[in-house]
Parts: structure tokens; sequence; C-alpha cells
């Protein structure tokens, strides 16, 4: 009899069933996946650059005579316990042409090596080590055949001094040091007797080769220290700083984090409620069981029996689906990473396993109220026929103006709210990170942030090649060359003129200590234009400014003094201003204009800026930008938003990974929507069934549903997009702040928060519950005889 009972318990109501299968079954796949990537996210990049090899410890040398530059420090320095160096050669833009000889777009210096003397390890787009290389063939790092188009088997040139090779891209490799969006450099991996065609020129290995150099280090002060004596140095950063450059990417990797857990959260919200609805309704069938002898724990034992058969088979098809969501959610992410842990399925098997386990625990707390259920509540319709106060201070007079319909709807609303909270709950949660994620992207694609890459222009000419060219000048070379641009813009008749940020490396001695220290220089900016955290702008040439992340690292403190090797002199320099930067990833300080800066010690220098005279409307810098664009050989001409969204360069995947956030809210919607239309229906059967018996068209009963759902939504959107601003401070500032730049002044764009993704998620809602709401129609007025 008790398998009987429980058939005929499944059979009867399916439509309610198969729901909250469906539901157990996209929380298994929630949680697993979730689960998943949460501790992969977690592992993130010290997994990747663990298992790449990159060691503790990252040197790059370039410049005249590069080779070598490391050997005397390698050989004995103690606290240096292995360590794994490459040759390599530096290139540009203008080294490379497509094979019909159009232009290619690449950022900062390109870098080409032989594949198979790299002590490093490079993985392809499976994960797995590239296969051995051919001659006149090549592999390509980071975004570079996407961003030109160009796919596998297509042909591209390279040509440096009298060498020039045609090699045919065998594919895309992920590379943990140059590969971050921050980094920006390209690497080329040749075969050996391709890249033996550039070594064997003189000019090339004398101007244009280098060393990468990953060390594993028992003391890293001790090294960064014995570096500052070493020449050549472009680069010398402990692995954190290297992980550091992969911000961008980890802020898209912990927002699949956060929604996972958001997804987690909701699924057990509304599998409690589902739960606690179709149990609650069971009033019928609870009270015959007692009216024939059936003890209460025989009945629970019944509903436990079910939801434990319906928990297991939904967590098994959920574990599989979990899988592909798994690197669905995670491929925006991995296409230039590789993220990963050592638990592999296991961890979607966990968490099956826990969905399994909730179920039935809800399940049982859900079935106490069989305690509290008579025989007589199978009459009664599960009603005890009392309440002792008023359901609403709305009246029906009030309606004569609204309709009927529409004075339901708000009467349900106002009057029971509780019931529709699991509503305002799932809306909220998953709309709330799409409009964070939202604000987000729009602020990396506005000229906000500029101020943490240079000063703010009107135009920046970016071209690696004329950055190196101008790296090999003497400052009085340099300044005919910036006047030389001066004059050539007077003679197109735009008034302005150009500058540029700089920076140098210098050995900075803080208390006896040297640090090798990035400083950032701003040639013939206006120096007015800086901003400043904390502190007074640097007004002599021995005062300068600090971001608070190199502060901590090297213990300076506003008001300091520390020492500045500038080559030609040492000045003790005071630290007047705290000032925030993405600029090598927050580890850099600023020198007032009159330092006695040299060439020599240039490690790097960012793009051309032009700032004009007469102060131009944005319609005219955009004509300007065309002319200038026809007249300078610079590889990209671009106004503050688009060099910002230049630099951080992962904007494409943040508008991927929204536009995949919106896809899953809105079937997380459709399905939360479908689950409580059924069961606002199948609660509601009785008034229903009395409305149209008294003359109520199935039309207005329609309406009555959509609008209660619309009334909901709405005022789910509307709390959504006032948590939307301080709950993006909140949540992304943080991650910025890692990198030294916590004060950030966001885009919000008020037409998008209030108007344009609320709409999307409204009509949606509106549209499903009509469609629900049509199987009203097979309530009869007859049914008031009968209402099960």
């Amino acid at each position: 009899m008790f398998f009987r009972i429980l058939k005929k318990e499944l059979q009867k109501k399916k439509a309610m069933n198969i729901i909250v299968l469906l539901f157990i079954m996209l929380a298994s796949m929630f949680v697993g996946s979730g689960l998943n990537n949460v501790v992969t996210v977690m592992n993130g990049i010290n997994y990747y650059l663990d298992k790449a090899g990159v060691g503790d410890y990252v040197i790059i040398t370039n410049g005249p005579n590069a080779l070598g530059a490391l050997d005397g420090m390698l050989a004995t320095e103690s606290s240096i316990e292995n360590y794994r160096m490459d040759n390599v050669v530096y290139g540009s833009q203008d080294s490379l042409k497509k094979d019909d000889g159009s232009e290619i777009e690449t950022r900062n210096t390109i870098i080409i090596q032989d594949l198979s003397a790299s002590s490093f390890h490079f993985f392809d787009m499976k994960n797995e080590t590239p296969k051995a290389l051919e001659p006149g063939h090549c592999y390509v790092a980071g975004n570079f055949m996407k961003t030109n188009g160009l796919k596998e088997g297509d042909i591209i040139e390279i040509s440096l001094e009298d060498v020039s090779l045609r090699l045919v891209i065998d594919g895309k490799v992920k590379d943990a040091l140059f590969g971050s969006d921050f980094m920006g450099n390209t690497r080329f991996l040749l075969h050996k007797d391709d890249y033996a065609r550039f070594t064997s020129n003189e000019i090339i290995t004398e101007k244009y080769s280098g060393q990468v150099c990953c060390i594993d280090t028992n003391d890293e002060a001790a090294l960064t220290e014995a570096s500052t004596a070493c020449s050549n140095i472009a680069f010398a950063k402990p692995v954190s700083t290297v992980a550091l450059c992969y911000v961008m990417d980890m802020i898209v990797a912990f927002v699949v984090l956060i929604l996972s857990v958001c997804l987690i959260i909701l699924s057990f919200v509304v599998l409690k409620v589902s739960l606690s609805f179709t149990i609650s309704k069971e009033y019928r069938e609870i009270g015959v069981m007692k009216a024939i002898g059936i003890k209460n724990r025989k009945i629970r034992f019944l509903y436990l029996t079910k939801y434990l058969g319906m928990a297991i088979v939904g967590s098994v098809l959920g574990f599989f689906l979990s899988i592909p969501l798994n690197n669905l959610l995670l491929s925006s992410v991995q296409d230039n990473m590789l993220l990963g842990n050592n638990f592999g399925i296991l961890l979607n098997v966990i968490g099956a396993i826990a969905v399994v386990i909730t179920i039935v625990i809800l399940a049982y707390l859900s079935t106490r109220m069989v305690k509290k259920a008579t025989p007589v509540d199978a009459i009664r319709t599960g009603q005890s026929g009392e309440r002792y106060s008023k359901k609403s201070k709305l009246h029906l007079s009030h309606a004569r103006r609204t309709g009927a319909s529409t004075f339901l709807a708000v009467n349900d609303t106002v009057s029971s709210p509780k019931r529709y909270i699991s509503i305002v709950i799932a809306f909220t949660i998953c709309m709330l990170f799409v409009l964070m994620l939202v604000n987000t992207t729009n602020t990396m694609q506005s000229d906000n942030l500029i101020d943490t890459f240079a000063t703010r222009s009107d135009l920046y000419l970016d071209s690696v090649s004329e950055t190196m060219k101008t790296m090999t000048y003497d400052m009085d070379t340099l300044a005919e060359y910036f006047d030389e641009k001066d004059r050539k813009l007077t003679e197109l008749g735009i008034p302005g003129h150009f500058s540029q940020e700089e920076q140098y490396t210098y050995n900075v001695d803080v208390n006896g200590k040297a640090n090798r220290v990035i400083c950032q220089y701003g040639y013939r900016i206006d120096f007015d234009k800086l901003v400043y955290s904390e502190g007074t702008a640097p007004r002599n040439r021995n005062e300068i400014a600090i971001t608070k992340l190199l502060s901590d690292i090297i213990g300076a403190k506003l008001g300091d003094t520390v020492t500045i090797d500038f080559g030609s002199e040492k000045i003790d320099c005071v630290i007047t201003a705290y000032y925030e930067s993405f600029n090598q990833v927050g580890e850099v300080l600023r020198l007032h204009t009159d330092a006695p800066v040299d060439t020599r010690y240039m490690s790097s220098a960012m793009a051309f800026q032009i700032d004009f005279d007469d102060h131009p409307s944005a319609k005219v810098i955009e004509e300007r930008k065309a002319i200038i664009k026809a007249n300078f050989t610079h590889d990209k001409v671009e106004t503050a938003a688009e060099y910002v969204a230049s630099c951080i360069n992962v904007v494409p995947t943040m508008l991927a990974v929204q536009y995949l956030l919106l896809a899953i809210t809105i079937i997380i919607v459709i399905l939360v929507t479908i689950l409580m239309e059924v069961s606002f229906i199948s609660d509601e059967k009785s008034q229903i069934a009395l409305l149209k018996a008294i003359g109520f068209p199935s039309r207005k009963i329609s309406r009555w549903h959509v609008l209660r759902f619309g009334i909901v939504t709405l005022f789910a959107m509307i709390l959504t997009a006032i948590l939307s601003i301080p709950m993006t401070k909140l949540c992304i500032s943080p991650i910025f702040g890692t990198m030294g730049t916590s004060r950030i002044d966001y885009a919000f764009d008020p037409l998008q928060i209030f108007v344009i993704y609320p709409a999307i998620i409204v009509l949606t809602t509106l549209i499903v519950a009509y469609l629900t709401s049509l199987s009203s129609k097979s309530i009869h007025a007859s049914d008031t005889a009968n209402i099960e």
C-alpha cells in the first residue's frame, strides 16, 4: 500500500513534480559547477604560474649587450636556489606584417624565442604541451590572433634589420608570464633554425636581444637588493607582482565565482519555497491518511522517500550537466589562463551529494506540519476558517478607476508580501550582479580611469616602434624629436603640443636598503594636471609622489626622505604626496619635471599625448583625430576613453561575461516565474473558479496574475538599481585596490541601470507570467463544487 500511495502521488501532480525536479537538477548543476569554480578561481593564478614554472622571482633584461648581464649575480647570490633562463629577441609592431602586406596590431614590445630551447612551460588551447614546430612555423601567445583576425594556417612576416621570415601560424599558446593584459607583450615561439636566423645577425644580438630569467629563491628581499647591481634590467619583480598583472582577468573570474555562489544560494531558496509549498498543499492527502490510521512517522517517511527519489534523479542529471556548465562559465577566462584544481569532477560529485542531503533536510523540516494536520483539514481545504484581523486596508470600492484585476493584484502584494519574498530575492540577487558588471564594464570603457594611467590629454598616439626609437635618444635629441612633432602640428593648422609619460628605472635607497624602482616622469606634461590622493604636489626636483602600494613595499611613508641614484648624481628626495596608478601594477613613484633624468635609464614609455591649446569640442577632437592619423606614423590614435580601454584590454571579455550573466538571469527569471505562477494557480484554484462563477472572463484573471508579477518584479528591479551603485563600490573597489588604485570614479549610466536592463527582466517576467496564466482557462465555474 505504501508504494502504491507513493506511485499515485507522483502521477497525480506531474506538473508540480516536474518543476520541483527541474529545480533540483538546476541546484545540482549550480552547486556542482559553482563549488568547482570557487576552488578553481581561488587557486587561480598561483596554480597557473606554478604549472608554467615561473618560480618566485622574474628578471627581464634588454638593451645593448644585455646577454650575460645576470651571469655574475646568478653565480654568486646565495639566495638563489634554482633558475630557468631563456634568450629572446625583441621587436615592435613594425616588425610584423600579414601575408598580404597589411598592418598588424600589437601592444608593447614583441618577444621572439626558440620553443625547443625554452625552459618554461607553455600550453595550447587544450591545456596541453604544444607540439614541436617544423621550420617555417610558429606559435603565438596572447590575443594577437583574435585582435588581428588571424587563424591557424595563416602566414605572417617577421622582419628585423636585414632578416625577414615568412611563418605559418600553428596556433595560439597560453603564456603565463607575458600573456596577461597588463603585460601586453606578444610572444612568438619559433623553430630553432628560424630563431638562429635572427641571432646570427650581430646588430640584432647586440641591440635587440635580452634574457628572461625565472628564479626560485629562499630570500626575496636579498635577491631584490642583489639585482640592483645588475645592468640592463627592464623588469625585476617577485611572482606576486606577475600575478597582479592578471587582475583584470581575475575580475572576470571572481564575477564567475560570485555568480556561482549566488546561484547556489538562489537554488536552495527556491527549493525551500517549492518544497514548503507543495507539501503544504497536500492537506487532503495527509488528512485522509490520518483518517485511515496512518501514523505521522509513516506519512513523513512517505514524503521523505518521494523527495529523496526526486533528489537522487535530479542530482544525477544535474551532475552531468554541471560539467559543461563549469566549462561554459570559465571559458571566457580560460582563453589566456590555465585555471584548474587537483580535485577534478570530485567537487561536482560532492555538490550533487550536498544537494541530495539538503533536499532531504528541507523535506524533513517542511513535513513538520504533518503533526498539526487533522482529518478535518481534508474537508476544510486546509483552512481553519478563522481570521481575527483585516487582510488589507484596501477596499474594492477603490477599484472603480483601476479595475478589478489591478485591485486584486495590488491587494495581493500588499496583504501577503511574504508570499512573494522568494521572487524578490531571486530577481534581486541575479540582476544585482548583472548591474554590478555593467557598471564595472562602463567604467573600463570611460575616461574616468585615465588619471591612473597617464595625465589627461585630448588624444593619445600609441606606437611601439616610435617609442623604442625615442628610448635610444639622448635628452637633446629627444627634445628635437618633440619640437619637430610640435612644428608639424602647427603646419597642419592645429594649435597644440606633444608630451609623453616615461618610465625610468633607478635605485632608491630607503634607510640603507637599495630598491630598484620604476619612476614615472612626465616629459613636457602639464604637471598641474596630476591628481593626488593625499599630501601636496611635488614642487621641486627633490620632491616626489609615491603610490601607497610601493610605499608599503619599500617602507617609505609620506614625509620620509629617500635617496635616488640618477646616475649623474644622487638626490635626497622627500615624499610629499600619495597618488594612485595602475602602471607597473601600482608599484611606481612620480618624479618632478625638473628631476635630472637620463634616457640611458629609461625602461619604457607610454603613448604620445597631444593637448590642444584652444580646448576644442569633442566633435572637433574627432575631426583632428582623423587628420593626425593620416599625417603621423602611429599605430593608434585614441581619445582618453579609448586609450583606457586599450590599456585595460579586457573589455571584450567583460562584455562577454556580462551577456552570459544576463542570459543566465533571464533563464532563472523564466523558471522562477513558471514555478511560482503554476503554484499560484494551483493554490488559487477555488478563487479562480469562484471568480468565473460570478462572471470574470479568463482574460481578466490572466491580467490579475500578470499585474501581480509585474508589481513584484518592478519592486525588485527598483531595489536592485538602488543597491547596484553601493554594491559595485563595495565589491569591485577592493579588486582594483590590489593594484594600488582604490578610489575609483565609476561611470554609472542611469539609462542602463534604471531603464534598459530592468525593462528586459520586467518584460520577460510579464510575457512568461501571461503565457503560464493561460492554463487557468482549464478551470471552470463548476470546479467550485470539486476543488482538489
